[in-house]
């Protein structure tokens, strides 16, 4: 019996045992989520002005795009970012009921985008979660070429 709780614990453990080594670090994903066997994947995919075109993140000077999720009773479960022109990133999470908030950065850490909500999403072990948001124009605080962001606006809808 001890040896079966060691392994099922195990990876927990270990994950646990980064914890105080990663503290106070800013790194990629600054939040760790322990990995058990009950876990799927969100991936969240994101548009901007409508269109997925990564070209349109160096118009409005975003650099990454930052991903906050929360479980249900608000607690902050995971801090994911991806380069802008990606335009998705996938995080592992254990089985639950999530919601997030998703805002594009500039590459000095300033904000390009006000911070939009997630639809609430739920998780199921072993299966991926598809989360898209767009980043209407409106919701952009900074254009650095006028040019390109004026080419854009006959295709530029505002997602529900």
């Amino acid at each position: 019996m001890r040896d079966s709780i060691l392994k099922w614990a195990g990876p927990v453990a270990f994950v646990l045992s980064l914890a105080p080594a990663t503290m106070g670090c800013q790194a990629e994903g600054g939040i760790y989520v322990p990995v058990t066997r009950d876990t799927g994947t969100v991936t969240q995919r994101w548009s901007l002005g409508g269109r997925l075109d990564g070209r349109l993140c160096r118009t409005y000077g975003a650099d990454r795009m930052e991903l906050i999720i929360r479980d249900t009773s608000g607690r902050m479960v995971a801090r994911a970012y991806q380069p802008c022109e990606e335009l998705q990133m996938t995080v592992t999470l254990p089985e639950g009921t999530y919601v997030g908030d998703a805002k594009l950065i500039a590459s000095d850490g300033s904000e390009v985008s006000t911070t939009l909500p997630l639809r609430p999403f739920r998780i199921y072990q072993g299966t991926d979660t598809f989360v898209d948001t767009d980043f209407p124009s409106s919701s952009m605080l900074t254009v650095l070429s006028v040019d390109a962001a004026a080419s854009s606006a006959d295709v530029d809808e505002e997602a529900p």
